[in-house]
């Protein structure tokens, strides 16, 4: 394990006050002359709103503080150690270096910890000892079985020269909720960009700004969010039960609902890695009461919503609270749906255009859920 400084924990930096001699900006000129195009394609297509213009006047490089750290896993790391780092450090992914060819290979995420959980579990009709093999499987080896069949493309980067549109876009477009800026010339990760970092980013633009009337406008009039279809546990559902679910559908985050089926609690995909920090590995059977006591904080705040809290309202909580998700509420607090940052970048970045431009099922990987189904 090695972390990278990227250079104090301030604010972002901005490209005027960044030294010209930086080989990052030697193709300054030629972008901002492209921004002008990108814009025009914006609207042939029909995507102008506010947010989707102040995103294409803003670089990946301005979402970068001005120091920081980054965890960066060497492919022969043991498995174990991994995800003990990524606690340690308080992370939810990490890039992976081959120290062979000299460059990143991919990310390690929580859902790479969940696939192989979920793989092991299902193998040999259960009784392998997944403790066993997650104490003595490198990087390396489990991605090799966890990619088999599978078409890899590798690392998915961004240039630190192009828009935060065009990095929003490629969250969506290719499923992921982490999209590493990768320094052309020298090949060095610089940052990692999540939704939430560009959204902490625009809020102050989004607040202090002339909003566009959608912002008053409720979530379900304007359809951000899943209103059916939403997975839901009780305190006594196992964690096979979740686990299942988080590996076939890559929700970010079941509700837990009592016997009157009002939301009490929360398990997110994130809590899955306690599981890793307590040697639990064997132990799939226990009860979601069990994993949230795992927890280091073992109550966590149900963040919620109605369906008719406008936009701009339910973007201040999120932004407020740094959460994900807010679960959508009835006036009795029983679950209506949920609602996520995916949610909202697809409606600020693309607004009505994207379900013509991207099938259903790759919209939102928070988002995709199975039958309505308490268990």
């Amino acid at each position: 394990v090695s972390t990278q400084s990227t250079g104090g924990t301030g604010s972002p930096r901005s490209i005027p006050n960044s030294p010209p001699q930086s080989p990052l900006y030697r193709r300054q000129s030629s972008k901002q002359a492209r921004i002008f195009q990108d814009i025009n394609e914006i609207e042939n297509l029909q995507l102008i709103n506010t947010p989707a213009l102040f995103l294409q006047s803003k670089k990946c490089y301005d979402l970068i503080p001005n120091s920081g750290k980054l965890v960066v896993f060497d492919k022969r790391l043991l498995v174990r150690k991994a995800f003990m780092a990524l606690i340690v450090h308080g992370t939810r992914a990490a890039p992976i270096w081959d120290s062979g060819c000299q460059k990143y290979t991919g990310m390690l995420t929580i859902t790479d910890f969940i696939s192989i959980l979920h793989y092991h579990s299902n193998k040999a009709g259960g009784s392998v000892n997944i403790a066993n093999i997650i104490e003595n499987k490198t990087i390396a080896e489990w991605k090799q079985i966890s990619e088999q069949g599978k078409r890899t493309s590798g690392l998915i980067s961004i240039d630190p020269m192009e828009t935060l549109f065009t990095a929003a876009k490629s969250l969506l477009e290719n499923k992921i909720h982490r999209l590493p800026v990768v320094d052309p010339r020298s090949g060095n990760t610089l940052y990692i960009i999540t939704h939430k970092r560009i959204l902490n980013f625009i809020y102050p633009y989004l607040i202090e700004s002339n909003l566009d009337p959608f912002f008053d406008d409720s979530i379900q009039e304007l359809g951000i969010g899943t209103y059916n279809s939403v997975k839901q546990l009780r305190y006594d559902s196992t964690f096979l039960d979740a686990l299942n679910f988080f590996a076939s559908t890559r929700v970010s985050a079941i509700p837990i609902v009592d016997e009157e089926e009002k939301v009490v609690d929360i398990y997110a995909r994130f809590d899955v890695i306690t599981i890793a920090s307590k040697g639990k590995y064997n132990d799939l059977s226990m009860s979601i009461r069990d994993c949230l006591l795992l927890r280091s904080s073992n109550k966590m705040e149900v963040l919620t919503c109605e369906g008719k809290d406008s936009l701009i309202k339910v973007i201040r909580i999120i932004y407020r609270a740094q959460v994900h998700r807010l679960v959508v509420v009835d006036r009795n607090r029983k679950v209506v749906g949920l609602v996520s940052l995916s949610d909202l970048f697809r409606f600020l970045v693309f607004r009505a255009d994207l379900p013509t431009r991207l099938t259903a099922s790759s919209i939102d990987e928070e988002c995709q859920f199975g039958q309505i189904e308490i268990s």
